[in-house]
């Protein structure tokens, strides 16, 4: 099916969205944002003094899956470690507040909350400032979050892995929701940030950007399409999974599927491009959604990067919603 008959079946499958249920499983974050003005440099440094205009803060990392998820419409239920301070009871009040069920979320009082504070003034980014702890949680954590995610299966339609490498995603943890999850029969959905696809053995879909596929290959340099689909068919050799999307900026995404004969290329639909944060966030959370509604893994991913369109014309972490996913779907389809 072409594009335009894809995007004819949008209002179909988003209008499932509400029905529909998944568990998000990673790392919990908190994304701080500070605006500003740039009109001088420092004379202590070469730097630029950014003239404070406004700060916000937002849920990121699986967190923010979880908030595109909501904003298309979808339950969701959220599994992660948050850590035992203001970070992580500002972070659960908003997942709370956007009616993310949050009985999975374990609150681990040795570790704080990972805080990513960026500067941006002029609609760029200036500087980004990380808080957090990369070593791996106690054993009483860990034991904790599988148990919660095991349970969390029983009402979902489907499972989302969003590894920041935080300490979460333990390979107990993955290997053991893979397994209960394919036993119920429902997706796996992947976003990766390691080297090492057999971590995420047995899933459904992976979803590495373009850096991500080079780096899980020995840097092997991704420069035709054809490289992009050899890449693909090794990366699903790796994880034994059904596919692979592979999102590549500007050059749009190429999704590889277990057993077809080609790679399905989707162009890039974005006409500005100001802020990439989150944008892997969009693509797992749209994806997911509209594979939990029903959709082919071609059906998802053209729509997952109409959504990757919309959030990457906007400043700061922005979710998705159905309304704009939508406005976007006839807009393409319609040429404009």
């Amino acid at each position: 099916m072409s594009d335009a008959g894809i995007l004819s079946r949008a209002a179909e499958v988003v209008g499932r969205f509400p029905s529909r249920r998944v568990l998000v499983v990673g790392d919990i974050m908190l994304d701080e944002y500070v605006f500003g003005t740039v009109g001088r440099i420092s004379p202590e440094a070469p730097v630029p003094v950014v003239a404070v205009t406004r700060e916000t803060r937002v849920p990121g990392g699986a967190a923010n899956v979880a908030f595109n998820l909501r904003g298309l419409g979808a339950g969701v239920e959220m599994a992660g470690l948050l850590g035992d301070d203001a970070g992580g009871r500002f972070v659960a009040r908003m997942l709370k507040g956007k009616r993310v069920g949050t009985a999975a979320v374990v609150v681990d009082p040795d570790r704080p909350t990972t805080v990513k504070t960026r500067v941006i003034a002029h609609s760029q980014q200036v500087v980004r400032v990380d808080r957090e702890q990369k070593a791996a949680p106690s054993k009483k954590a860990s034991d904790a979050l599988l148990r919660k995610a095991l349970a969390a299966l029983a009402g979902v339609d489907g499972v989302v892995f969003s590894d920041y490498r935080k300490g979460a995603l333990t390979t107990e943890l993955v290997r053991e929701v893979t397994a209960a999850a394919n036993r119920k029969g429902i997706f796996v959905a992947v976003d990766p940030k390691r080297s090492d696809f057999s971590f995420y053995r047995g899933c459904t879909v992976i979803t590495p950007n373009k850096g991500e596929a080079q780096a899980a290959l020995g840097e092997r340099e991704l420069a035709t399409d054809l490289d992009v689909w050899e890449a693909g068919k090794a990366l699903l050799r790796a994880s034994r999974s059904k596919a692979v999307l592979i999102t590549r900026g500007e050059e749009g995404m190429t999704l590889v599927e277990r057993g077809r004969g080609a790679c399905f290329h989707i162009p890039a639909f974005a006409r500005q491009v100001f802020d990439v944060t989150g944008a892997g966030d969009t693509v797992i959370g749209t994806l997911a959604a509209c594979l939990a509604a029903g959709a082919t893994m071609r059906e998802a991913a053209v729509l997952a990067n109409v959504a990757a369109s919309v959030v990457v014309g906007e400043v700061g972490t922005s979710p998705i919603t159905a309304e704009k996913l939508l406005r976007a779907a006839e807009q393409r389809n319609s040429g404009q």
